[in-house]
């Protein structure tokens, strides 16, 4: 008996009346997050999540990106501070998970690389000086790291430039 390959779609925007409901990455915080909150966040236009389905319609991963700023002041120095403005403007990549039988497969990092794609766009249109997220343990930031996120200095962020 052979292995079948899944094949995965290309990210795109929730749409209205979509849920991720069953979704499951294993991390109670996204998964709490991805179940209950996503439409929401949505319909409420407090973030934009982008969904990756398998091409039998399972719902593989997602991504969530918002409008964000960060208080100059709270930043100790470094290249994100300087010139900037009391606030400054990024995207906040709030929320990104891959079910857990679809790990281990790089679409971590073909949504990552989706999601720094529309924050690029979106910051050429409106200003923004990086790509923001926060994660949540040490193997998520050993993620963020191995694809060029830098800590933000004075606080647990992480952040990549978008200019």
């Amino acid at each position: 008996m052979g292995v079948t390959e899944v094949r995965f779609l290309e990210p795109r925007r929730l749409n209205p009346g979509e849920t991720l409901e069953g979704f499951s990455c294993g991390v109670e915080l996204i998964d709490n997050w991805a179940n209950r909150h996503a439409p929401y966040a949505a319909k409420r236009g407090t973030a934009v999540p982008y969904v990756c389905f398998t091409t039998s319609g399972e719902v593989a991963g997602f991504y969530a990106i918002s409008a964000y700023s960060i208080d100059r002041d709270a930043v100790r120095g470094g290249w994100l501070k300087r010139n900037a403005p009391a606030k400054i403007p990024v995207i906040l990549l709030g929320m990104l998970g891959v079910d857990s039988r679809f790990q281990h497969q790089g679409l971590g990092w073909m949504l990552l690389q989706d999601a720094i794609k529309r924050a690029l766009a979106v910051g050429r249109q409106i200003g923004s000086r990086a790509l923001v997220v926060d994660p949540y343990d040490d193997v998520s930031r050993g993620f963020y790291q191995h694809f060029g996120f830098r800590d933000v200095p004075g606080s647990n962020s992480m952040f990549v430039r978008l200019v």
